[in-house]
């Protein structure tokens, strides 16, 4: 009877042995799925933390402390000065989809570098002459003080100069469409589909300024301020005061067309006269010298020779 009653508590610890060991491995097993559901999770390609390794360098680490910078710069620098390049970057079209801040980081960190190539010069070329260095720190000076300065204002300068000679043709247009029936803003959203180019991408913004609710004369004179061209604001101001006097828009944009033409042409004479007094400088310090060498050398040459036939 005890052998009985072993056998049956050894085959009762057996099957609680095995019961329980089922139990722990299922459960680590369930442990183990989570874990991995987990990691496969955050590792996903929707995850929050992959799409932040998907990243580059820049946009983890350069970007987010280039914008503090530009944050802390904005704080430090003039109401006045903050305006100002933002005027700038409006009338430049913001290039390369610059903000004013990031501007202004840009043209901190110029600054800086040229303070420390002049001071770099001064400390390190030590075999030149003093004026001579004093002159390249100078230089790295005033060019890390200008360079972005310069920049934008080449920047404004292209831009301008392509409103400018874009403008007579579009408003051309303007005055084909304005004729054919259709009204000002059906006109600009013509033009905005045929062309291409700043003068375009500007009246672009002026039909989603007045789409948004703004007032169009309101749109129309933000735009002759951030072009800052003359022929630009006579045709808004003719603009308005055709729609205050309720005169024909197709005859305003046409008497305006005639007069960018007229304009344009006496631009073009202006830049001819001037040409002689531009050449004056290169025909009297290029083109003269090499004149007199070319004619009066050889006769040189020969009483030259003469001179020292006869013993001078």
């Amino acid at each position: 009877m005890v052998l009985v009653y072993s056998i049956v508590g050894l085959m009762f610890a057996g099957v609680a042995v095995l019961v329980v060991g089922s139990f722990l491995e299922s459960r680590s097993i369930r442990v183990r799925e989570r874990i991995d559901r987990i990691q496969s999770s955050q590792w996903a390609a929707g995850s929050p933390l992959a799409r932040e390794l998907q990243k580059s360098l820049y946009e983890r680490a350069i970007k987010p402390g280039l914008s503090k910078a530009a944050s802390t710069v904005l704080q430090m620098t003039p109401g006045a000065a903050v305006d100002t390049a933002r005027t700038k970057l409006e009338m430049a079209g913001g290039p390369q989809s610059l903000s004013v801040a990031t501007y202004l980081v840009l043209r901190a960190l110029a600054m800086a570098a040229g303070v420390l190539g002049a001071i770099a010069i001064m400390v390190m070329w030590q075999h030149g002459m003093l004026i001579h260095r004093i002159g390249a720190a100078g230089f790295a000076f005033c060019a890390g003080m200008m360079l972005p300065e310069y920049l934008l204002d080449n920047s404004i300068r292209k831009r301008q100069y392509i409103i400018t000679k874009s403008l007579p043709d579009i408003i051309d247009l303007l005055v084909v469409s304005a004729e054919a029936g259709t009204g000002l803003d059906g006109a600009l959203a013509e033009v905005v589909r045929r062309k291409k180019g700043p003068l375009p991408d500007e009246f672009r913004r002026v039909l989603t300024e007045i789409r948004l609710g703004k007032r169009r004369m309101e749109s129309w004179q933000d735009l002759s301020e951030r072009c800052g061209i003359e022929d630009l604001k006579n045709l808004v101001a003719a603009l308005h005061q055709a729609e205050e006097l309720g005169v024909s828009i197709a005859n305003t944009l046409r008497a305006q067309s005639d007069s960018l033409r007229t304009r344009r042409s006496m631009r073009i004479r202006a830049a001819a006269a001037t040409l002689s007094v531009k050449m004056l400088f290169p025909l009297i310090f290029c083109i003269f010298p090499s004149l007199f060498v070319v004619v009066l050398g050889p006769g040189v040459m020969s009483i030259n020779s003469a001179m020292s036939g006869l013993g001078w």
